[in-house]
């Protein structure tokens, strides 16, 4: 992993002292730019990305509590009021470094410390800083976070996803995963996350189908500056800013539209963005993977995705295989889930008989590991015996003779436009739930971000949806 070099601004107006702390923190693997005055400080910060601020307090202008004030209060539109800033100060001005750390500042440090002192105390204050925007992350993925921390299975296809991905953890090379959906595509990618030498740092992901506008999902990606749009009141850090150091995950990669889909490859292939609405060029430090259901290959072929970006982000390509092709992990799973939601609601199960397990190899489990991890809760939640037997598996609908489907209509001799028919689909459902999306998606039997796509794919308009600007 390559470590950037952390910039950094200096207001200072004794030159003399400024300079030769420049040069001695540049020695130390800093960027510094040194600002004189107040008001300098503040049209730097405005135009430029800094990882860290020191200021002196005592400025010809506008001192340093003021400045700390300014910036941390989110009043300057296009300074970043979370940037970590500490105060350099004389012995005899403790009492005021104290008043600026109540206005915002990390730390402060007098001017007679010695420099191994000061560096410490700036390192820290960047690990600080960056420990925070983690753990603002973090707490919104623990939410959402899965149940199961690895990937489960004995299979000779599980124990070849599991080579590659010790083959591919070590470089930093964009990875691009495919399969079914619920056939456990993020779980692969955390464990590639888990497995390198970013493992320390945060894993970010972005459902790209989740998002029905363009702007909202570059700007989820990039971030924005105050004012950039109608409802941006305050400055906000995109996922690329959020995964520095770490893992980015991009799901259902297959929804994007050409534009951010060009926009993606230019970032990809100078690892540098900026924010909506800004001008400072920030870099990007982290691991990229990508995640998608769809044949992008037909996707290219079709014009629905870009050839370029296709082989960009196809550098490493994973298959995670549906689970109807890996029938031997069909027990090994079952069993994993049955032990862990049997401690989770304190039920006894732990285990099942064989004819049992002989109904769970037989389905063909359309919705792969997600659709067996939630049958194995709804068994778990209807049993109070240790052995799951057949006719708990058959009363919980797994097992009973299905009628064959029949198509609902006919297929001419001509053939048909598949992708027309999906439109129609869409547009006849939207109609008969009076444009409601979420009972259109249930009416087709999708989830609500696919129907999203959808519309967003389509350009389909209603008056009654609001627009985002």
């Amino acid at each position: 992993m390559s470590v950037r070099t952390p910039t950094l601004l200096l207001i200072e107006d004794d030159l003399d002292f400024a300079e030769r702390l420049s040069r001695n923190l540049e020695l130390e693997g800093f960027r510094c730019d040194i600002a004189p005055t107040g008001r300098e400080a503040l049209e730097r910060l405005g135009s430029q990305y800094y990882d860290l601020v020191v200021t002196d307090i005592r400025m010809p202008d506008i001192d340093g509590v003021e400045i700390i004030r300014r910036v941390k209060s989110g009043g300057e539109a296009k300074i970043d009021s979370e940037v970590p800033m500490v105060v350099l100060t004389s012995v005899n001005d403790v009492r005021t470094a104290v008043e600026a750390m109540r206005c915002g500042a990390a730390d402060y440090i007098t001017k007679e410390s010695d420099k191994p002192e000061i560096v410490v105390r700036l390192r820290r204050a960047l690990e600080q800083s960056r420990l925070i925007n983690e753990n603002r992350h973090l707490k919104d993925q623990l939410a959402r976070a899965t149940e199961f921390a690895e990937i489960v299975g004995e299979s000779q296809a599980v124990h070849a996803i599991k080579e590659e991905i010790a083959n591919v953890a070590a470089s930093d090379a964009t990875v691009l995963i495919t399969g079914e959906t619920g056939a456990g595509k993020e779980l692969v990618a955390r464990a590639i996350h888990r497995a390198s030498s970013r493992r320390d740092g945060p894993f970010v992901d972005l459902n790209c189908a989740a998002l029905p506008d363009e702007n909202l999902l570059l700007s989820e990606l990039f971030g924005h500056e105050r004012g950039a749009f109608t409802d941006a009141r305050t400055l906000k850090r995109g996922r690329f800013e959020l995964a520095q150091g770490g893992t980015l995950l991009l799901d259902e990669i297959s929804d994007l539209l050409p534009n951010a889909q060009g926009n993606l490859l230019r970032v990809i292939e100078t690892r540098q963005f900026s924010r909506l609405g800004g001008l400072r060029t920030l870099d990007v430090d982290c691991r990229i993977i990508c995640a998608t259901n769809a044949d992008l290959t037909e996707a290219v072929a079709r014009g629905r995705f870009r050839e370029d970006f296709f082989y960009r982000i196809n550098v490493f390509p994973i298959r995670v295989p549906p689970l109807r092709e890996r029938t031997d992990d069909i027990p090994t799973l079952a069993g994993y889930f049955l032990r862990q939601f049997a401690v989770k609601y304190r039920r006894p199960a732990v285990g099942f008989d064989d004819e049992a397990l002989g109904l769970l190899c037989a389905y063909s489990w359309p919705g792969n590991v997600r659709e067996i991890r939630n049958f194995c809760e709804r068994l778990v939640i209807r049993t109070r015996k240790e052995v799951v037997d057949a006719e708990l598996i058959r009363a919980c609908g797994l097992g009973e003779t299905q009628p064959a489907p029949t198509l609902p209509m006919t297929i001419p001799d001509h053939g048909l436009h598949f992708d027309q028919l999906e439109k129609d689909l869409v547009v006849a459902a939207l109609e008969k739930a009076n444009w409601n999306q979420k009972r259109a998606a249930e009416l087709l039997g999708i989830s609500v971000d696919r129907i999203n796509s959808r519309v967003r794919k389509w350009g389909l308009r209603h008056p009654s949806w609001r627009v985002h600007r």
